[in-house]
């Protein structure tokens, strides 16, 4: 009876994964295949219960019931849907093992709370203040062309990735809002990926440093780095400004920051114009929230990732060496 309880409670199909497809998508598609009327009666049938998180498009909950009611044919694990279909690996970085620990087993099981805050996610922090789904207007032909319909990448979802790696071109606003309270599944399309509304034009110098970003960001998330703390990443700036002359120590512990010539150097390197394009903020607010990142890091509850990416990328000249040290 047990056993007959179960094979009624499965799904009776769900689509294939495509390569990097965002966990969200693959929902959305199951949506419209399913035929269900309302997008509430679709969230029952895959997770249970229909969930108001807003950020259930990037850091999905209750993958567990999810995993355990796919057919059994499927073969689906929770730690591969957990590595390769969310963002997940992007928001485990800068987390302790524990603290990454914590933020997989929360998105394992039912959540009552905010995930944002068990990820330490800033909703105004580089990089997450985008709005909307983003797309590569040439992933979007080509994938219509290979699978007859388009889908959401999870690489263009992330903070910080403006360009597509592939196609070397701009990513573009969806009309799809990441953060919404209500329940909704929207599989990519023509029509909500409209390529004529918004064209972003980058120079090549700024178009190079947003792809090198990228790289930095998917070599950072694919690699098991055990994170040492928020308060050891301060330590370890420290260190380094000291060794290459922008901090002086004085009698006593004290700390002098020649903070105008490191930010006069930060956006030589960087260029205003990709710094505009990373976040508007890091130009208007000139020095003040670098040196916030740098200086206390450790007293903030939440973690702009981009940032400290940014910064690890300009005070030293090995990047994967910082933070395998």
């Amino acid at each position: 009876m047990i056993l007959f309880l179960l094979v009624i409670t499965m799904l009776s199909f769900f689509p294939i994964f495509y390569s990097d497809e965002l966990l969200y998508s693959a929902l959305a598609r199951y949506h419209i295949r399913s035929g269900n009327k309302s997008f509430r009666q679709t969230d029952l049938e895959l997770f249970g219960y229909s969930s108001q998180q807003v950020s259930k498009i990037t850091l999905t909950n209750n993958l567990n019931y999810l995993v355990k009611n796919l057919s059994f044919f499927y073969r689906q694990t929770f730690d591969v849907l957990l590595q390769n279909h969310t963002l997940y690996p992007f928001y485990a970085t800068f987390l302790t093992p524990q603290e990454a620990w914590l933020l997989k087993d929360s998105m394992k099981k039912k959540l009552s709370g905010s995930i944002l805050e068990v990820a330490k996610v800033a909703t105004n922090s580089t990089g997450d203040s985008r709005k909307f789904l983003k797309f590569c207007p040439t992933c979007l032909k080509e994938d219509e062309e290979k699978y007859g319909e388009p889908y959401w990448h999870r690489l263009h979802q992330i903070p910080g990735v403006l360009v597509c790696s592939e196609h070397s071109v701009p990513l573009l606003d969806s009309s799809i809002p990441i953060e919404s309270k209500a329940t909704q599944y929207h599989s990519a399309s023509l029509e909500n990926c409209d390529i004529s509304i918004s064209v972003i034009h980058y120079t090549d110098s700024t178009l190079e440093k947003l792809l090198n970003l990228v790289k930095d960001i998917e070599w950072l998330q694919n690699r098991k780095i055990e994170f040492k703390g928020l308060a050891w990443l301060r330590k370890k700036y420290q260190s380094c400004l000291i060794s290459q002359g922008y901090i002086s120590l004085l009698p006593g512990n004290k700390i002098v920051f020649d903070e105008q010539v490191f930010f006069d150097r930060i956006f030589d390197f960087y260029g205003k114009d990709f710094l505009d394009a990373i976040d508007l903020n890091l130009c208007t607010n000139r020095g003040k929230y670098f040196k916030y990142c740098l200086l206390g890091c450790d007293i903030n509850p939440v973690i702009d990732r981009v940032t400290h990416i940014l910064l690890v990328k300009f005070i030293t000249n090995n990047f994967i060496e910082f933070f395998r040290s």
